[in-house]
């Protein structure tokens, strides 16, 4: 299966958009997940069709309305994806996960910590630098045997991958 994540789009729809379309059409997508900040974006991705789960960020007021879950577990394709905007909203059971997404920082990261491998997508924001960061977004695949990571460019290169093999995963 492959997996789109996406995080802090800070309402710049038109990037969103084109990163969703790339995810979709080019690296054959069937699920995104929009790590927060901001949820209507996730939400308006949906509204379009696409395939979406979704975290609020800091900034949003659905962050603070107690009917929404600030972090989910999700399982998919015999893994656990656990998905918070923030590293502080990550518990025991997200912590518990195959992969753990968060956003909130706009760094890019993959990062194997114990059984479980840590994904921050970057940000979305503009299509510039951003605290000194490019914009970036996160391809995860998962085959019978393993899981690949790949944080991508705004034009769809590989900045950074990882591939782990599932027997070594939560």
């Amino acid at each position: 299966m492959i997996i789109g994540v996406m995080s802090d789009t800070h309402g710049n729809r038109r990037l969103m958009h084109q990163v969703a379309d790339m995810m979709k059409l080019k690296h054959g997508a069937e699920l995104i997940i929009h790590v927060g900040d901001d949820y209507p974006d996730a939400a308006e991705l949906r509204s379009v069709g696409h395939n979406v789960v979704m975290v609020p960020g800091l900034w949003c007021d659905e962050y603070h309305d107690g009917r929404i879950p600030n972090s989910i577990v999700t399982p998919c394709d015999g893994i656990t994806i656990a998905a918070a905007h923030a590293e502080k909203d990550l518990g025991a059971r997200e912590l518990a996960a195959t992969i753990v997404l968060t956003g909130h920082t706009h760094v890019a990261k993959i990062e194997k910590l114990g059984l479980s491998i840590h994904v921050n997508p970057g940000h979305l924001k503009n299509a510039k630098l951003d605290r000194g960061q490019r914009p970036s977004y996160a391809i995860v695949t998962t085959r019978p045997d393993d899981v690949t990571v790949t944080i991508h460019e705004l034009d769809g290169a590989a900045r950074l991958s990882a591939s782990y093999l599932r027997s070594q995963l939560a």
